[in-house]
């Protein structure tokens, strides 16, 4: 005899099975049914019992698939707050994407190809706020070198054009430095070939809260030698501080980030010039002085005449062997000689006045800095 144990028809396709003489519903999850009028053994109640154990035991338990002997699926709506979903997890996921956008980008790559940095060290001019050195600075130097807008002074929006000097292909995107936590919440970029007719090539909009990406790759890559920067709508203190922009470009070919090698001088740039690194000339040579009193012979003092040096980078050394005394019958004692740099071409050499008699063999050089 089947019976459904009060149970709506269709809910469950049930199984009559016999226990102790008495048939009952099997269900689908494996608990049996009982009719009031049952009597009901105890092996039927311990077989309920291993199957509502079943369900929440081990492993192979209670599940929601919605199959038949599990739970129905869970909703969104039955999902706490904290939950990790298939939506957060694509919103956090690491993916180059978001490594591009959100590394600083002096040099990425795309499509394959090694792009440079056309900005780097470029002069700017601006429609207001503060200018203080170069914002285009490829790294960065807090107070140094940065573009500040603040919205108690400046309407919105506000433009920083960045005079390339050549006409570059391939521009494929910009990068900002962080450093001030003011970055623009909206702003749009533009491209010119003569700074009088422009193309807007990039648009970007973000809410207040969401992180401020480093990079900012174009849909399609463009041309210029004028790239202009416009900010919309500043951060939520209502202020914008743009520093180390880049504009990235595969037709701008870059060897290393802050140094190049001039007539075969290493140099560096801080921001305000390209400087030197190391030792730019070394020059040596040999001279002597000798004076004698009595008949008025020699000088206590020779100049020798060399290339031209900076003085501000230069400095001398010497090396001397030789005698003095400061009368016929005083001991004879080591001559000592004073070097000084006299000009940007002499090195002039002394005795110390009041000398007797005195002779000095000179070993010198002069060391210049790049």
């Amino acid at each position: 005899m089947g019976r459904t144990g009060g149970l709506e028809a269709g809910s469950f396709r049930t199984e009559a099975v016999n226990v102790g003489g008495v048939d009952m519903a099997k269900l689908p999850s494996g608990l049996r049914t009982f009719e009031p009028s049952d009597t009901v053994r105890r092996i039927a109640q311990n077989e309920n019992i291993e199957a509502t154990d079943a369900l929440f035991h081990g492993t192979g338990g209670h599940r929601h698939t919605g199959k038949a002997g599990d739970a129905p699926r869970i909703g969104s709506e039955g999902i706490a707050d904290g939950a990790v979903t298939g939506d957060k997890i694509a919103s956090t996921a690491v993916t180059g994407d978001k490594v591009a956008r959100y590394t600083l980008c002096r040099r990425h790559l795309k499509s394959g190809r090694i792009s440079g940095n056309a900005a780097k060290y470029k002069p700017v001019t601006v429609t207001a706020g503060q200018l203080s050195g170069l914002p285009t600075v490829p790294y960065f130097q807090s107070g140094e070198h940065f573009w500040a807008l603040y919205s108690a002074y400046n309407k919105f929006p506000q433009s920083m054009t960045v005079m390339l000097g050549d006409e570059y292909s391939d521009i494929e995107g910009v990068s900002f430095e962080k450093g001030w936590n003011a970055d623009p919440v909206s702003f749009y970029i533009e491209t010119s070939s003569d700074n009088t007719n422009w193309r807007k090539v990039y648009t970007y909009s973000r809410s207040v809260t969401d992180e401020f990406p480093r990079y900012h790759p174009f849909d399609q890559a463009a041309a210029g030698s004028y790239v202009r920067l416009t900010v919309t709508a500043p951060d939520s203190s209502g202020n914008t501080i743009i520093a180390g922009f880049g504009v990235l470009s595969r037709a701008c070919p870059e060897s290393s980030p802050d140094f190049k090698v001039e007539n075969g001088i290493l140099k560096f740039h801080d921001g305000s010039g390209w400087k030197g690194v190391g030792i730019k000339s070394v020059q040596r040579g040999t001279t002597n002085i000798s004076f004698f009193y009595p008949n008025g012979n020699g000088s206590l003092v020779k100049e020798v005449t060399i290339t031209a040096v900076n003085p501000q980078k230069s400095f001398v050394n010497i090396t001397t062997s030789g005698l003095s005394h400061w009368f016929q019958t005083s001991p004879m004692m080591d001559g000592s000689v004073c070097a000084t740099l006299v000009g940007n071409n002499k090195v002039k050499f002394n005795f110390m006045d009041g000398f007797y008699e005195a002779y000095a063999e000179i070993s010198w050089e002069v060391i210049e800095f790049a």
